[in-house]
């Protein structure tokens, strides 16, 4: 199957009712829904995937001198994916961040769709492509480098 991740920051100033009021029900450009979205497919057919919800996710990678780091973030919603071909992915974003989640399957076209509404209420780190951590939580020494 194929796998869909959209992540979109939801704008908590927007007015449904001065949308419905002025402009039939939709957003408009002072009164805008959403802030951004990121929507990102998975490389390769997944064969399956787990939602893991207030688990820990661990940020690893090396610094620019080689050395090689590793934090666990706490309190964090984290996608597995293990891929038809045995490759292992891995998706996360702060719980504090979840406004709400959405899941759209179309068994037609084989494709899954997950939707991940995060709050504008926190900063957010963003140190790769489908990861979304609070700035609060975000490792200090990292920062640093």
């Amino acid at each position: 199957m194929n796998l869909h991740l959209h992540f979109i920051q939801v704008n908590s100033e927007f007015s449904q009712g001065f949308a419905d009021d002025l402009h039939k029900g939709e957003e408009s450009e002072d009164n805008i829904k959403h802030l951004w979205e990121d929507e990102l497919k998975v490389s390769e057919h997944v064969k399956e995937f787990k939602i893991k919800n207030n688990t820990q996710y661990t940020l690893a990678g090396y610094f620019p001198d080689n050395t090689q780091f590793s934090f666990d973030i706490n309190d964090m919603t984290v996608i597995d994916c293990i891929t038809e071909k045995g490759n292992k992915m891995q998706f996360a974003v702060s719980k504090k961040l979840l406004k709400k989640t959405d899941k759209q399957v179309d068994e037609k076209k084989k494709e899954t769709h997950l939707y991940f509404y995060l709050r504008d209420t926190h900063a957010i780190e963003n140190p790769m492509d489908g990861v979304y951590i609070v700035k609060t939580d975000f490792p200090k020494e990292l920062k640093k480098k």
